[in-house]
């Protein structure tokens, strides 16, 4: 097979991330479905909604104008279909309807087509136009998201496209649900009607608390009603939102936001363009000449038409604001229930400053939602309540956009005191690697006050195997090795848990070994660690020295065969050609402290140096010493305030 012959195949979850929510929410899918029997010119949409016993499947059919089978799998075969290049913005009425304007389709990308699959897997779809009835089943699956196959073909007259559920899925949705979901969306239009199960969708399906209507005099012109419709949730966009004018039960134009709408009322890409739906019914302008023949507008000079906009426009604006207003309320009085508990135990000036911001932030944050305010709040309730107050934030607030992002994406994996936990952690690192610097270059540092200590704290740096915290300093040990060395110089006392030799000192750390019962039967791991002073180099010599300790401790029964020993034998320099020895399972290990620093750093990924070399804290001008110390007040340490 040549490359121009390879077939190319789609990833399962291709579909699911190319329609989301389509596929996904039965709302959304549902609402794409009866909007595509709109772009069709449709004026009866008839909805069958499943029992709960599975004796009624879903289906839904339209009267508009339907397809071919030729423009059936022309459209159906192409992903992001561009219905206004292939088809134009306005979709003429069926043959029958002439008389009708033409009815501005909303659908762009052809995504609304997937929202059947939301509802059953296959399903069957029927297209009439053009003389014939032509059914077609519709699968996912394969090496195309989707695919089909004809099921029949047969004679017909009329028009239109029926989708039926073969396999349904587990709907959520009563048929009750289904048509308040479409009761704020589809009403608009007089021409166009919606059934579910026989039952028409009408302004009755709309939950009084969101549906308001109001009153506009109109001087010398006449008196227009306002049906203001809130849809529980915006949708992706404006379409079957806006406003809409009726004149004698007739839509005129279509239903949207203008551009004079966008200037007096609000912005047409908000969530709120994309929420609201504005019923404007004003038949006393049938009796003037404003509305145009055709119907697809209003004479835009005529002066009873520009009384009448003004008016209407200055309506809705004070709608929506006194909407807003009650539902601010609500959200208020429901946020100071909430946390009535908490607010009572702080004092009354901090119980002030909490109302003050509950009612600041609500009535000057309208984007934002009735659960954040809940969570803002909340929040600042906790911070009155606890001692550190609104330290953190001030360090919120001086925090950039992209770092605020940055602390929303830890905050989603991490809990505070995890993420606390591990950062002490890698500070905690970062100072030992600065001291691993300054310590294991000084010729003048104590072996056994400073060093030994120091790597004690270091194991890590070996290995991961090492990381146990189990890995201790062992007195007993200490003193075998010192009777083995024939007793140990002066100054030993001030550490007797190592080893002080002539020139250099030992550490012995051991892991205890647990029986089934968990209790202590000898040691699993032993690590020892011999610190030569600056100058001498590491060989032969010294790895046998470690020998001799590890047969010494195995004579006293401290280790056993089954112990594993590692010794690392360290020094500022290795004699050339020096390597790894090993005798069982022992591992003698030479390494030069250079190269212990720098394994250091490579296990923290470098974090050391990066962060010396960060513009961050050249600007500030901090030093690489000063942000890896205990933070103190101030500081712009790693660590977070407890």
């Amino acid at each position: 097979m040549t490359s121009q012959e390879t077939l190319y195949a789609f990833d399962r979850r291709f579909l699911d991330r190319h329609a989301g929510p389509i596929i996904s929410d039965l709302s959304v899918a549902i609402v794409e479905l009866v909007a595509n029997a709109w772009d069709a010119y449709a004026t009866r949409v008839d909805i069958t909604w499943p029992t709960a016993d599975g004796e009624r499947r879903f289906a839904i059919k339209d009267n508009g104008r339907g397809m071919t089978a030729a423009q059936f799998e022309q459209r159906w075969g192409v992903f992001d279909y561009n219905r206004v290049a292939a088809e134009g913005e306005y979709v003429s009425p069926p043959p029958e309807l002439e008389t009708l304007a033409p009815r501005r389709a909303y659908g762009r990308n052809g995504r609304g087509r997937h929202g059947g699959f939301a509802f059953s897997n296959p399903y069957d779809i029927t297209v009439e136009a053009g003389g014939e009835q032509v059914t077609y089943r519709v699968s996912r699956g394969g090496l195309r998201p989707f695919h089909w196959e004809l099921v029949k073909r047969e004679p017909s007259p009329r028009h239109g496209v029926e989708i039926k559920a073969v396999e349904p899925t587990r709907l959520r949705l009563s048929a009750a649900d289904i048509r308040e979901v479409l009761g704020t969306r589809f009403l608009t239009d007089p021409n166009f009607r919606v059934f579910v199960d026989g039952q028409a969708v009408t302004f009755d399906d709309i939950p009084r608390d969101f549906l308001r209507e109001s009153f506009v005099d109109i001087p010398d012109v006449g008196r227009a009603t306002i049906l203001m419709i809130e849809s529980q949730r915006a949708d992706r966009s404006t379409r079957q939102h806006g406003i809409a004018w009726h004149v004698n039960n007739r839509l005129v134009g279509n239903c949207g936001w203008r551009s004079t709408d966008y200037e007096r009322v609000l912005d047409g890409r908000s969530s709120e363009a994309k929420r609201f739906t504005f019923i404007v019914f004003a038949d006393f302008l049938a009796d003037t000449d404003a509305v145009l023949p055709d119907w697809s507008g209003f004479q835009q000079s005529h002066p009873a038409w520009q009384q009448t906009q003004i008016a209407v426009q200055d309506k809705i604006r004070e709608e929506i604001s006194a909407f807003h207003s009650e539902r601010r309320r609500e959200v208020k009085d429901a946020v100071r229930e909430r946390y009535a508990s908490t607010v009572t135990q702080i004092t009354p000036i901090a119980r002030e400053r909490w109302n003050s911001f509950v009612d600041q932030v609500t009535d000057s944050c309208p984007g934002i939602s009735s659960d954040q305010i809940e969570q803002v709040a909340g929040i600042l309730a906790n911070l009155e309540a606890s001692s550190s107050q609104y330290s953190l934030l001030a360090k919120l607030h001086s925090l950039q956009p992209g770092e605020l992002d940055q602390l929303d994406g830890i905050l989603a994996d991490w809990s505070v005191a995890t993420a606390k936990l591990a950062l002490d952690e890698i500070q905690s690192r970062l100072k030992l690697i600065h001291e691993l610097h300054d310590k294991l270059r000084d010729e003048r540092a104590d072996e056994v006050r400073e060093l030994q200590p120091l790597i004690e704290r270091s194991l890590w740096v070996f290995g991961p195997e090492f990381e146990s915290i189990e890995f201790t300093s062992n007195r007993g040990m200490s003193t075998v090795i010192k009777t083995l060395l024939g007793g140990s110089p002066q100054g030993s006392l001030n550490r007797p848990d190592f080893v002080i030799l002539p020139d250099g000192s030992v550490g012995l750390f051991a892991r205890p070994a647990f029986d089934d019962q968990h209790e202590v039967i000898g040691v699993a791991h032993l690590v020892v660690v011999e610190l030569k002073r600056p100058g001498i180099p590491i060989g032969m010599d010294q790895k046998n020295q470690a020998w001799k300790y590890v047969v010494e401790l195995q004579s006293h029964g401290l280790i056993d065969d089954a112990t594993r020993v590692t010794c690392f034998v360290m020094g500022s320099k290795l004699t050339p050609r020096e390597g790894v020895r090993e005798e069982g399972r022992t591992k003698i290990i030479p390494m030069a402290y250079e190269t212990f620093i720098r394994r250091a750093e490579t296990r923290m990924l470098n974090l050391y140096a990066r962060l010396s070399e960060a513009p961050f804290l050249r600007e500030a001008g901090v030093d690489a010493a000063a942000f890896v110390a205990e933070p103190t007040a101030g500081q712009p340490g790693l660590g977070l305030s407890a």
